[in-house]
């Protein structure tokens, strides 16, 4: 399937990051900050935008995530090059919404460097390709060094596997039991072995696009880079994820540029409501 190529490139306003990295620990303090938004029928995506202010791009925004990668978006020009050194323990937490980990790398997409500050997961994954969703999609989210306003996602698709998982996952997979609470944390002896995420980009196509934090306050002017070639989880880890993570992915987004689907969904309604009523159908007419 041919792709068209692009440039990575992309901003966003600094106040977004606390969106992406998704409420880091308050300095001092212990445990996680749970996040006040979730996935249900009163805090979830149809919702966010009433529950404060600054998150009104989710319901008003037109170039917002998660969305169908299909053949109309671009190949990337560069593949994301990522470098993460060694370390004895990373922080891994529980923010209600998500697991995540907190960590630190440095990743070159053509001339442009980033610092990688974390990654987290959603179950089932929040981006579609080709239509198809997938049972697992990781996040790695990253800020520019030389500029912080840019903001930048890897985002990793997982299929289950009768097989072992990738070693993101099973560098983490014995501590899942220590972060099954809210709020909860614990170190990752060892740090995270990135080996076969590293490989996979390399041998897999990366679409990108520029759009938008998948949670509020849903800001846009964040590029996405796909990685198309999914990775391997476990049976026993993607149940162990799925317990703890449970559902947290957005629903898919109109087509880039395109007005807001909850706009949509407001629209239609307002036009059937004021629809004149159908004629009520004669007794005779249904009645033997």
């Amino acid at each position: 399937m041919l792709f068209k190529t692009v440039i990575f490139a992309t901003t966003a306003s600094a106040t977004c990051l606390h969106g992406l990295s998704m409420f880091k620990r308050a300095e001092g303090a212990e445990g996680a900050e749970v996040a006040k938004f979730g996935y249900g029928p009163t805090n979830g995506p149809f919702n966010w935008a009433s529950l404060a202010p600054e998150n009104e791009a989710c319901k008003t925004g037109k170039n917002q995530s998660p969305i169908d990668i299909d053949a109309t978006i671009a190949k990337a020009a560069y593949k994301p090059q990522i470098s993460v050194p060694k370390v004895d323990q990373v922080l891994f937490e529980n923010l209600g919404t998500t697991i995540e980990v907190v960590t630190n790398g440095t990743t070159t997409i053509g001339n442009d460097s980033f610092q990688l500050v974390q990654f987290h997961m959603h179950t089932p994954s929040e981006h579609h390709v080709l239509g198809e969703h997938y049972p697992l999609e990781l996040h790695m989210v990253h800020q520019g060094v030389a500029d912080n306003t840019k903001l930048a996602v890897v985002a990793l698709m997982f299929e289950v596997s009768a097989g072992r998982s990738s070693s993101i996952i099973s560098s983490l997979s014995s501590s899942l039991s220590k972060i099954a609470t809210p709020g909860s944390t614990t170190m990752i002896k060892g740090g995270i072995n990135y080996s076969d995420v590293i490989s996979t980009i390399a041998r897999s196509d990366v679409l990108t696009y520029s759009g938008s934090l998948t949670t509020p306050p849903c800001a846009e002017g964040v590029t996405f880079m796909i990685v198309k070639q999914p990775l391997a989880v476990s049976v026993a880890d993607y149940t162990a994820i799925k317990k703890i993570v449970k559902f947290n992915s957005r629903f898919i987004q109109n087509t880039l540029g395109q007005d807001n689907m909850l706009q949509v969904g407001a629209a239609s309604g307002t036009a059937n409501a004021t629809k004149p009523a159908a004629p009520a159908a004669n007794a005779s007419e249904v009645c033997p």
